[in-house]
């Protein structure tokens, strides 16, 4: 499929709105920030009045990017949705992560409406964008983003670089990750030419580790098995074990350093184990609620479909679930009630 059409027609949108508002998704990673980061920046060469909000950010592992202090990560921040021309909705999977739905399904039965963009590389769950560019086969939504400045012919900068190449870089472990492409490589090294600070990214995100991540990759280490009926691999963090973690510090120390998506990234990395098809990382951060991330660098393994069996969903390699319950430790390892 072509995407010039759809990248030029939301060039147009946002280069002749008054008032743009960017949007991501909860506990945004570093593809959620970096492509927040890179439409403010867009917006700044613009000279266009942007907001931008992402609820629940953690830790201050993305500060260097650009125009990042001025995210807003408490809605009560913003102005009425009606006050935007467009609102651009990035990498956020399904709309209940921007915990903005409630507010975008209300505003989209008025008349004078903000226009609703989405880019994303997830798979479609929710039908609300005026225009939706997907592209779920890309490694991560700077990515499209890259296509979409370079299609509008845009001068990328120093900033879009740093924003380009961290969102590359965290999505794929690296390029350690099964959704690495060579174009993706190409892609980081024309950002570095272009001035990205690889060592500052690497700094703040891979070698800017502490005590309590630590403690959790050890944990889920100690904690893996393997389910030889299913050639799968599984590890588990239950409550205790994170309640546990918070003997270290506080419980508001505790959801500082732990940062953007470290399950996300363990997760990431156990799918390198190579006895297996894929992997489950399951982890109970508040009473009740467990969470789910699934891995498989297998090329000819789909994840998503259990993933959506168990009420979630994502890409064939990398997906996720949350369902209600708690795990409880037994002699014989864990099961859920």
């Amino acid at each position: 499929m072509n995407y010039a059409v759809s990248y030029h027609q939301a060039y147009l949108k946002i280069k002749n709105s008054r008032r743009l508002l960017i949007v991501s998704h909860l506990n945004p990673d570093g593809d959620a920030l970096s492509s927040v980061c890179s439409f403010l920046e867009l917006a700044s060469l613009l000279n266009l009045e942007a907001d931008a909000y992402c609820q629940a950010k953690k830790g201050n592992t993305f500060n260097y990017l650009p125009h990042e202090a001025k995210i807003f990560f408490d809605k009560t921040e913003l102005a009425p949705l009606t006050a935007y021309d467009v609102v651009l909705v990035l990498d956020c999977g399904s709309l209940s992560r921007t915990n903005l739905a409630e507010e975008i399904m209300a505003v989209s039965r008025s008349f004078d409406r903000p226009y609703i963009i989405e880019i994303d590389h997830h798979p479609k769950m929710d039908d609300f964008a005026d225009l939706e560019i997907r592209q779920p086969e890309k490694a991560a939504t700077v990515e499209i983003i890259y296509n979409f400045l370079r299609e509008n012919k845009i001068n990328l900068n120093k900033n879009l670089a740093n924003c380009i190449l961290t969102g590359l870089l965290t999505d794929t472990g690296n390029f350690l990750y099964s959704s690495s492409s060579n174009l993706n490589i190409a892609i980081a090294s024309e950002m570095l030419n272009l001035g990205a600070q690889f060592p500052k990214i690497i700094n703040s995100t891979l070698r800017n580790q502490n005590l309590l991540t630590m403690k959790l990759w050890g944990l889920t280490m100690d904690n893996l098995r393997i389910n030889t009926d299913y050639n799968l691999a599984y590890s588990v963090i239950t409550k205790d074990d994170i309640d546990n973690l918070t003997k270290l510090g506080s419980k508001e120390e505790l959801e500082k350093y732990l940062n953007y998506d470290v399950y996300g990234d363990i997760a990431g990395f156990l799918s390198n184990l190579s006895e297996v098809r894929a992997i489950m990382l399951l982890r109970e951060e508040e009473w009740g609620r467990i969470k789910g991330s699934l891995r498989t660098s297998r090329p000819e393994v789909d994840i998503s479909g259990l993933a959506k069996q168990l009420g979630g969903g994502g890409h064939p390699k990398a997906s996720g679930f949350s369902l209600a319950g708690h795990i409880l430790k037994t002699d014989s390892g864990w099961k859920i009630i």
